[in-house]
């Protein structure tokens, strides 16, 4: 007979994240925790199906007593927790995070973003035990993926996040001492993307520079293009002429069409952005 499964704590917002736990045989999920924000009816219907507790919390002083109700001895799996844990938490409990991102080059809070914008070949989804510092700590497993093309950063998650078992067995093995961790030192730490990273510059960025902005930022509202001093959202080149004029910009329809000296470029326009334009954060003290 296999072992009897281990008792564990669901913290985070992935529905997927909570089912790929549930079905390990290895696993027997306890209670799901999520910041209050981030509970969707979804997350809701999924926790009654599997009969387990919910319990919402606002924030880093919302989760202490949380927390504070299960033994040290209690491992957290955490998948999209928006939020860092506590370093005084961290010290304390055993959590263990799933990053999608290689915590050697890609260490911060928008690692979805980052491997499209700067034209990387692959990413990863890794799984650590976490410390008082951001994505630090002990690397459990890493699975790499190559990024495509077309790739967005929707396809990507989804196409990373199929990997997701193999980790949540990569813990049961490290957690039953059959499997070492390695201590992450260093990485590059990549902070929150800003406006200023995905604004396209249609005289000087290539054109290839320019479909990396926009696949980054399609899932949100597209990439910026600065038109008269107003931001214009695009979602696609429509096509590139190198036969250039003097710089002018015009809208048809649902095409913004940018003219420089050296080419004319055509974008696909969104007319409605929905989502806000980001926020300023300035980097963790954590890192």
């Amino acid at each position: 007979m296999g072992a009897t499964p281990k008792d564990i704590v669901f913290i985070g917002s992935s529905l997927y994240g909570l089912r790929c736990l549930a079905n390990s045989p290895y696993f027997t999920v306890r209670e799901a925790l999520c910041l209050a924000p981030r509970v969707t009816p979804e997350l809701e219907d999924e926790v009654v199906s599997l009969r387990l507790p919910l319990s919402r919390f606002d924030g880093p002083k919302g989760i202490r007593p949380v927390i504070g109700r299960f033994s040290p001895e209690m491992p957290f799996f955490i998948y999209q927790l928006d939020m860092l844990v506590p370093a005084d938490l961290a010290n304390k409990y055993s959590f263990y995070n799933v990053h999608r991102g290689d915590l050697h080059t890609n260490r911060g809070p928008t690692p979805d973003i980052w491997p499209i914008l700067n034209g990387d070949k692959d990413t990863a989804l890794s799984l650590h035990k976490i410390n008082d510092k951001v994505d630090a700590g002990i690397l459990i497993d890493a699975v790499r993926e190559p990024i495509k093309e077309d790739d967005d950063a929707r396809t990507l998650r989804e196409r990373v996040e199929l990997h997701l078992p193999r980790l949540i067995v990569a813990m049961h093995e490290y957690l039953a001492g059959e499997r070492k961790g390695a201590v992450l030192e260093g990485g590059v730490y990549r902070p929150w993307v800003s406006e200023h990273d995905f604004t396209i510059d249609p005289l000087h960025d290539s054109v290839d520079l320019m479909m990396r902005k926009i696949r980054c930022q399609r899932i949100y509202n597209g990439a910026i293009v600065m038109v008269d001093g107003v931001r214009r959202y695009v979602t696609d080149i429509v096509c590139v002429e190198m036969v250039g004029g003097a710089p002018s910009s015009r809208i048809e329809g649902t095409v913004l069409r940018i003219r420089t000296p050296s080419r004319n470029i055509a974008f696909a326009l969104n007319e409605s952005p929905k989502y806000p334009r980001p926020p300023v954060r300035p980097p963790s003290k954590r890192i």
